[in-house]
């Protein structure tokens, strides 16, 4: 297992208890190993994640924290990925997803970098 590879499973497997820190985090892997897309006029929002350990938790975290189901697809190794690579999709309520993490203003407008309430939090939230 590479250096990487083995640091992303360490921090993967780190519990994080404190509501707000949990927030945090799903904000900023949405926002860095995410994006949005927009289907029939809905915004969906997948994250692409490359160990299984933290795609998990990022779905679970999901519906746990902002009560939003997800699915998680396994992508098989090919072309230049050497490993496989896993996509948390959001579909019902990724507006509502996407508003509540930052990722959209209330028009629906894309904001830029990560949330004020995760720069400007406490010291656990960064």
């Amino acid at each position: 297992m590479a250096m990487t590879a083995a640091v992303k499973d360490e921090i993967s497997r780190l519990p994080v208890t404190r509501t707000c820190c949990r927030k945090a985090e799903v904000s900023a892997i949405l926002r860095f190993a995410g994006g949005l897309h927009l289907v029939s006029g809905r915004i969906v929002i997948e994250a692409e994640l490359d160990t299984a350990m933290a795609a998990r938790r990022l779905k679970r975290d999901i519906l746990e924290i902002f009560g939003h189901s997800s699915e998680l697809i396994v992508m098989a190794p090919g072309g230049l990925r050497r490993g496989s690579r896993y996509v948390v999709r959001v579909v019902a309520g990724g507006d509502q997803l996407a508003r509540q993490t930052g990722l959209v203003d209330g028009r629906g407008r894309p904001i830029r970098g990560l949330p004020p309430q995760v720069v400007s939090g406490a010291t656990c939230d960064a």
